[in-house]
Parts: structure tokens; sequence; C-alpha cells
């Protein structure tokens, strides 16, 4: 018992710090190994069972049925965060997704929920658009004895509703832009008198270019060039509650099975931090369907030293 309540006093603080004003609650912590490896960046790119966390319009070029599921871990294993998504083409109408993220801490005090239903279409090959419904949900454990007599809690849970908008367009061969506004109905997830807690408004906006056209005029042997042609940039630009954050990512598949990846991001603003990230890729093909399993591993530097994240992924493609 005594080493339990040692456990409590240690995590509340931080899960009180975790969604405090400061580091707002529904914090934007991304989702899915193949986006972590590329730094975060991916709005501009968002084509595959991630894309709905990302660019909601990421749908709209999407052509096959996928199903992807994520795991990952924080703050060295305190906070885990687990979602599964599913994206389905309808001929003639667009795309639908739907997707639930769930973060909770290893002492089950805390627990936060995202429910997302998607739909994305194009207005011509060009330009597609796309809409997220969210559903945000927060959960303390009423029983817990130091939530029950602490002062903070007017409420041990809450729930709100927002909508995100996206906008992907790709103007030319191999280049893709991509715009994202999310939460935009303000939305207040508050547990305590002292403090309003609304899920803050994320601005994405990212361009993402495959080497696939300079390849073709490339004079580089035929390795280099194959290599090239399977290899994309990306930069994303996001600002969220004052912050502003720059994600810049490469991807290449150096063969058809095997994807390597890296990015780094920079924060500007509140608690400064940089982080490198490292990925990788294995696509596996079984009869007419594939299943690719995505690493993605970050080191985040400055104010956040020494705190890394790995994250799992498994996407079906059907």
């Amino acid at each position: 018992m005594l080493r339990l309540k040692q456990k409590c006093y240690y995590i509340l603080p931080i899960l009180l710090f975790f969604i405090s004003s400061a580091n707002a609650a529904f914090n934007d912590i991304g989702v899915g190994a193949r986006p972590l490896g590329l730094g975060g960046a991916f709005v501009a790119l968002a084509d595959d069972s991630n894309a709905a966390n990302y660019n909601a319009a990421g749908l709209a070029y999407i052509d096959e049925i996928q199903i992807g599921a994520t795991y990952a871990q924080r703050f060295n294993g305190l906070v885990n965060y687990s979602t599964i998504s599913g994206v389905i083409p309808i001929s003639g109408i667009g795309t639908l997704g739907a997707n639930i993220g769930i973060l909770s801490e290893n002492s089950d005090i805390y627990q936060e929920q995202t429910i997302r239903f998607t739909y994305g279409r194009t207005l011509f090959q060009q330009v597609g658009l796309g809409l997220n419904i969210k559903y945000f949900s927060t959960n303390f454990d009423s029983e817990n004895e130091f939530v029950q007599s602490n002062p903070y809690f007017a409420e041990t849970s809450s729930s709100a509703v927002s909508l995100d908008l996206g906008l992907l367009t790709k103007p030319v061969k191999s280049l893709s832009i991509g715009l994202a506004v999310e939460n935009v109905i303000p939305a207040d997830v508050s547990i305590s008198e002292e403090q309003t807690e609304t899920v803050p408004m994320n601005i994405r906006v990212g361009i993402a270019y495959k080497l696939k056209s300079i390849a073709e005029m490339s004079a580089q042997g035929a390795a280099i060039t194959n290599i090239l042609k399977e290899t994309l940039t990306i930069v994303d630009v996001i600002s969220r509650d004052g912050d502003l954050y720059t994600r810049i990512g490469v991807e290449m598949w150096v063969n058809p099975t095997i994807g390597v990846r890296g990015g780094y991001g920079m924060k500007v603003g509140g608690n400064s931090a940089n982080t490198l990230n490292l990925g990788g890729s294995a696509k596996i093909p079984i009869g007419g369907t594939a299943i690719q399993l995505d690493y993605g591993f970050q080191l985040l530097t400055g104010d956040l030293q020494d705190n890394t994240t790995q994250r799992f992924s498994v996407n079906l493609l059907f």
C-alpha cells in the first residue's frame, strides 16, 4: 500500500502538468509509426490509415481498404497511446474512415479518448477535401482517494465534440500541398473550476515532393535511379496554442518490401524542444493483400531531453 501511495503521489503531479493549460489536454502527440519516422510531417502526404489524424483530405486519394493499429509509449513508459483506424473507399461517393485513440497512464488513474469519423472526396483530380467529426472524452478514476481528496477536481470526467477540415492538392506531377485546420469548434474538456481546458486549434500546412521526376531525368546508374523513384521529402509547419512547430522528413523505399525514413522537428515557443526521428517499414504481400509493419523512434532534446518515444504500427491493405 505504501508503494501504491508513493506511486500515486508521483504520477498525479505529472498528469496535472500534462493536461494543464500550458500543455493542453489532447496534446498533439501524433499517430502512427510511419509519420513519427518522418518527424511528424504528414499533412501533405496522408496516404495511409493514419491520414485522418493529420489531414482528412488524404482519404480522398486512398483507393483501397486499409485497417491500421498503433501502439506507442511516452515519458519512458509512463503514458501509453493506442489507436485503431479503418478506411473504406466507396465508388461514386468518396472515402469513409473511422478512428479511435486511447491515451492512458500506467497507474490507470487517467484516460483520454478521441473518436473520429472521416469523409474525403476529390472535387477533381487535383483537389481533395476532407472532414473529421471528433468526440473527445477524459476520465479520472473517481474511486481513487487522491482524486477524491484533491480540490482541483470539480468533475472527474468530461466530453466535447469538434470538427477538422482538410485540403490536399496535387497541382503538378510529384508535388502535393496539404492544409488541415483541426478543432474548428472549441472543445471544452475542463474538469476543474480553477481553469478552463479547451482543446486548442491546430493549423497544419505542408508540402511533399516525390523525387520520381528527378529520377527520370537522372543519368545515374539504374540502382540509384530506382531508389530515387521511391524517395520523397516532406515539410510541415504547425501552429498550435501559440507555439510553432517545423517538421521535416525523408522516406526511401530501397526495394518494394523495405522502407527507411528519418526526420527532424523543431518547436518555437513554450517549452522548446527538438526531435530526431528514425523509422522503417517492412511490407509483406499475402495473396491479394499486404501487411505493412512500421516502426518509429523519436528522441526529444532541449527542455525535454532524454525523453524517447517508440511507436509500432501494423497496416493491412486490401
